[in-house]
């Protein structure tokens, strides 16, 4: 499940599940990406089953998929091409795991609500 490198003194493993957290806090940084309590919300169901991020190790490398939903009024591809960015230079940078693709699935727009109660505008 994890990743295993030898040094001279002793392994170190890393966790799928690191790789992931790691993935997901880069997006969450993204402007107009849909998020809840700085966790990327599930654009559908399936989604929420599996996780809005997929990671898969090979050895040193890894490829990382994303299920999101963007803000109404941004664009999706800019945004998607930033969480590419975001993601990749993160996990490389914290791990020295190679990352060989970040593939960013757009599942859904999220409206904002045209007025709260308080007359302001809220997500």
């Amino acid at each position: 499940m994890g990743n295993e490198t030898k040094k001279t003194t002793g392994s170190v493993k890393i966790s799928e599940d690191v790789l992931i957290k790691i993935a997901e806090t880069a997006a969450c940084e993204i402007d107009g990406v849909a998020k809840i309590n700085n966790r990327l919300e599930p654009p559908s169901t399936l989604a929420k089953f599996r996780g809005p991020v997929r990671v898969k190790v090979n050895g040193e490398s890894a490829a990382i998929k994303f299920d999101i939903s963007v803000l109404e009024g941004f664009n999706a591809v800019s945004v998607a091409e930033s969480i590419q960015k975001s993601a990749k230079s993160a996990v490389q940078n914290m791990t020295g795991f190679t990352v060989t693709k970040v593939d960013v699935n757009v599942a859904g727009v999220k409206f904002l609500e045209e007025k709260s109660e308080n007359g302001g505008v809220t997500e």
